[in-house]
């Protein structure tokens, strides 16, 4: 049975982002678009047999900085389910955001936020591409970009912990 949607939404960069958690009983969907569509459909996973590391709860709640954000477990795989990122450096991009999400998944149900432990998590990712002749992929704008994007997950994963 499906818990409520968690809707969070701010402007990261000067986009309008939202990000929208729905959790289920056998996965828990995160969706981050800036674009009000799916995207593209990541499903990340770790073995059952793995030890997911313990994360201080400081991490949990500190702003988004790459020192705060919990480790990518080295044994995650990741299942692109539907659609592709637009370019090869998407997808990576799209890969470390699904990555990522699904740790900071992880690291709120052991607080009792979200879900059974390593319960996979598909992330859809839908964000817009920075104008190449004014932003480059790759630039500290996607770094910024990415660190906003994680903090306002970890705001929604609270979000979804007091419904």
């Amino acid at each position: 049975m499906a818990q409520p949607v968690v809707l969070a939404e701010r402007d990261i960069e000067y986009v309008h982002t939202q990000v929208i958690i729905q959790t289920f009983a056998d996965r828990v969907l995160v969706i981050v678009t800036q674009l009000q569509k799916v995207g593209t459909l990541i499903q990340a996973s770790v073995p059952s047999t793995a030890a997911l590391a313990e994360i201080a709860s400081d991490n949990l709640t500190s702003d988004a900085t790459s020192s705060t954000l919990p480790p990518v477990h080295p044994s995650i795989d990741l299942n692109y389910l539907f659609g592709n990122a637009p370019t090869l450096d998407h997808q990576t991009l799209y890969s470390s955001y699904a990555a990522q999400i699904a740790t900071l998944v992880w690291a709120s149900e052991r607080y009792g936020r979200v879900g059974p432990s390593h319960i996979p998590v598909v992330v859809g990712v839908a964000l817009k591409s920075p104008r190449t002749f004014e932003i480059p992929s790759g630039t500290e704008s996607d770094r910024a970009t990415f660190l906003q994007v994680m903090e306002l997950v970890r705001d929604t994963l609270g979000t979804a912990h007091a419904t």
